[in-house]
């Protein structure tokens, strides 16, 4: 059993292991999970080339470049389908070749082959049929696929963050406070001054206008 610091140390050493960087060995990279698997020997029947189907995956792959695993799908739609186009020919052969073998006359085997299967099976139309299929659906996934990654390349790999506001200096000084605006305002008039007391008349009792304050002759 490995021990504890055996275990960190390979965790550190998968942290530093880092894939393919070029875009050829990305690529590569993506190809060789088809490459090395059974996928290939299973797609290919007699009368197929195993070294053929892996050069066109090979060209697939490198035209299209697939990111993610749904444009990877669809690489392998598009792959599927021209193998497929590729091998009804071959399938057509074959069914001909079998029953040209069964007529009686060899002059005539092609022809009566012909006749033979369209008045029973029908397998020449199928295969026709299928092979119209297969191309319907190529066409579907490459158009689905091109839209895909015009998709993805239109958005930035990389989008900056908005900038983060700088903290405040606690050692700059801070700027008072703005003044109120002044409003312009009318400037008021001279206050109101009050009017004089009217001056009395010498020799008139304050209290009474009517009577006159003794003179100085009568006091005596």
């Amino acid at each position: 059993m490995a021990t504890i610091a055996q275990i960190q140390a390979n965790r550190l050493n998968a942290q530093h292991s880092s894939g393919p960087r070029s875009d050829e060995g990305k690529a590569s990279s993506r190809f060789n999970a088809f490459k090395h698997g059974a996928d290939a020997r299973a797609r290919v029947i007699p009368g197929e080339d195993e070294a053929d189907l892996l050069e066109i995956t090979h060209q697939y792959y490198e035209e299209f470049r697939p990111e993610g695993i749904v444009e990877t799908e669809l690489v392998d739609t598009l792959i599927r389908c021209h193998w497929e186009k590729r091998r009804v020919p071959i399938l057509e052969a074959a069914v001909v070749h079998a029953l040209m073998s069964k007529q009686e006359n060899p002059d005539h085997a092609l022809g009566a082959a012909v006749i033979t299967d369209a008045l029973g099976p029908n397998v020449l139309l199928k295969l026709f049929r299928r092979a119209q299929a297969a191309n319907r659906d190529w066409f579907r996934a490459e158009a689905e696929l091109r839209r895909r990654q015009a998709e993805r390349l239109s958005r930035p790999a990389n989008p900056d963050p908005p900038p983060a506001a700088a903290a405040p200096d606690p050692t700059e000084s801070v700027p008072p406070p703005p003044e109120p605006p002044v409003r312009n305002e009318p400037n008021p008039g001279p206050a109101p001054t009050a009017a004089p007391a009217a001056e009395q008349p010498r020799g008139v009792n304050p209290r009474s206008p009517h009577d006159p304050c003794p003179s100085a002759s009568t006091r005596g």
